[in-house]
């Protein structure tokens, strides 16, 4: 017999060999991580429900899609992180943690249901230090009329029946901005001890009336842009332009992420733009001021981007950034893939 023969008549036996060792495999039920756990069970019954209206909708508010926000901390201090949810059209709500994944709604008892603003962002915090977490909520909505001032509840301690009381405070801190605010980072950018804020402004102006000719990114906008607060002894002050913020009118902010990037021991911004405009990361100068170097440091930027996150994903050291975004800056992403819209309009 020649060597091929005896080569393709082993390679028969292989075959048929393996095929007669195969057998089937049980099939493994693998058990999901988490359990979604019914409102009926845990006491959180909210819904952020928006209403048909003709006066104010999605033709004249581009981000009436856009939600509300949640926020975790222990605002009773018993060792149980409770939840603060935003809504638009309805209360904003309170829930504070029984235990065993139980919860109470208290945002009567508390005084933290707002004004029935178009509630956006929100923030738990200690914002003066004395050990009790306080509430800055972000409101947005309607250009007409005085209903867009954000609001600061501020923790009076718990009442008789052990349910923390609030008080709205926004004006005497400073921070009743009417900017059109989507979320609100709070932290300590020039190491005095005290939390700093970042307020995320989202244009209002529709896209139709840019000029797109022109580089718009220097031009503050009147009603707004993102703002950089400065806690000077419990009153904030505005100091973005000093400190080289940019307050754009083509500010489209919908993610805002502070960390420290270059691992100096200073915090840094970074900003998801919407739209045309790109994000911005601003680098901590040390001195107060920021500078704002993005394409300095990533080669690759989204465009449109929905949001943000910055974590030590790869556990190298070094803090990595992740943006949702709708398309990248370049075409290389639109030009490889299959991913135009296949949909028609009758």
């Amino acid at each position: 017999m020649s060597v091929p023969k005896i080569i393709l008549s082993s390679l028969w036996i292989l075959i048929a060999f393996f095929f007669s060792c195969t057998k089937e495999i049980p099939t493994v039920e693998v058990k999901g991580l988490f359990t979604l756990l019914p409102s009926e069970i845990t006491g959180i019954k909210f819904e952020n429900r928006l209403a048909n209206e003709t006066k104010f909708n999605v033709f004249k508010y581009r981000n009436y899609y856009n939600g509300g926000g949640v926020a975790i901390g222990d605002v009773n201090n018993d060792g149980l992180p409770d939840i603060y949810l935003t809504a638009n059209h309805l209360p904003n709500r309170l829930f504070i943690n029984k235990g065993n994944f139980q919860f109470r709604d208290i945002t009567q008892e508390a005084g933290v249901s707002g004004q029935h603003k178009w509630s956006t962002g929100v923030a738990i915090v200690d914002i003066n230090g004395d050990q009790l977490l306080d509430i800055y909520v972000c409101n947005s909505g309607n250009l007409e009329g005085d209903n867009k001032a954000n609001e600061l509840f501020i923790n009076q301690g718990a009442n008789y029946n052990n349910i923390p009381v609030f008080k709205e405070e926004a004006a005497a801190y400073g921070l009743n901005n009417t900017g059109f605010s989507t979320h609100a980072a709070f932290f300590d950018y020039d190491r005095d001890g005290d939390l700093d804020l970042y307020l995320l402004n989202n244009a209002f102006r529709p896209l139709s009336t840019f000029d797109l000719s022109r580089n718009l990114r220097n031009e503050r906008d009147p009603y707004g842009g993102d703002c950089l607060y400065r806690n000077d002894d419990g009153l904030f002050t505005d100091v973005s332009v000093d400190a080289g913020i940019y307050g754009s009118v083509i500010g489209f902010g919908l993610g805002l992420t502070v960390s420290d990037i270059n691992n100096d021991g200073w915090l840094d911004i970074y900003v998801a733009n919407d739209f045309f405009e790109r994000d911005y990361l601003y680098m901590n100068n040390q001195d107060g001021t920021f500078v704002e170097n993005l394409e300095g440091i990533l080669q690759h930027t989204s465009l449109s981007s929905m949001g943000s996150d910055i974590a030590d994903i790869n556990n190298d050291g070094f803090m990595d950034i992740f943006t949702t975004d709708m398309l990248p800056e370049d075409d290389i992403r639109l030009k490889t893939t299959f991913t135009f819209e296949t949909f028609t309009f009758n």
